[in-house]
């Protein structure tokens, strides 16, 4: 009997080798079941900048939702960084390093991958950035001057109302400059909510006295967060 199992068992194998030989190798990238893993690399600076409603985190993301699948907060002062975000599942469409606020929802991005790019054999995706800004305001000038704004406000041969808001003359153009729309009042002022028109123009509607209705220009509630508390913060560059 011992006889016969060894012989059946010796010739099971003779057949899945042949077998192995005679046809292709399936190549399909199979994911371990803990997941794939993203490295970051970066020199940073602004980490400094941010209240406790708000952080820099490392976030997986599908295109379902603006809540992070998994994510991992950055803590690290500035610097070099590296950190590594693990158990990423297969349902994550994008990696991103983004700002979330205590909920886990996406407020801003600074840099991300996506697409073809999370498809690889390697153990630990390389996501690396060299120098990186991760201030309050270089979320805003990303994520709303660059987006909405400075189609209006400096992108083209002028600028309305005389509001630079294109990188490298916007924080100057705003912080501590008098309104020309309302009297005693700075466009930002720092500390100061009530005292600065950008934040009113981008939350009350023309009848405040506005030329224009901005509100409809920044209508997320996360991104109108983002300005206040930069503001309430001091409005550091």
């Amino acid at each position: 009997m011992y006889k016969t199992i060894s012989s059946f068992i010796f010739a099971l194998a003779i057949v899945c080798v042949a077998s192995c030989d005679d046809g292709p190798v399936d190549e399909t990238i199979v994911f371990n079941q803990d997941g794939r893993n993203v490295r970051l690399t970066a020199q940073v600076t602004g980490l400094d900048t941010w209240p406790t409603t708000l952080y820099i985190a490392l976030a997986a993301f599908n295109n379902e939702s603006e809540y992070a699948i998994t994510s991992r907060r950055i803590t690290e002062a500035n610097g070099n960084l590296q950190v590594t975000l693990t158990g990423i599942s297969e349902e994550a469409t994008s990696i991103e390093l983004c700002v979330l606020n205590t909920l886990r929802q996406r407020v801003a991005t600074f840099a991300k991958i996506e697409g073809t790019a999370l498809l690889t054999e390697v153990d630990t995706i390389p996501f690396d950035l060299g120098t990186v800004n991760l201030s309050m305001f270089e979320a805003i000038q990303t994520s709303i001057f660059n987006t909405t704004c400075i189609g209006c406000h400096g992108a083209g041969n002028g600028a309305a109302a005389g509001l630079y808001l294109t990188e490298g003359k916007s924080h100057e153009a705003l912080v501590n400059q008098a309104s020309k729309k309302v009297d005693g009042s700075f466009i930002v002022k720092p500390n100061d909510i009530e005292q600065s028109v950008l934040y009113q123009v981008l939350t009350t509607d023309v009848s405040k006295g506005w030329n224009y209705d901005h509100t409809g220009e920044v209508l997320d509630s996360r991104r109108q967060r983002l300005v206040m508390e930069w503001i309430r913060g001091g409005a550091k560059e």
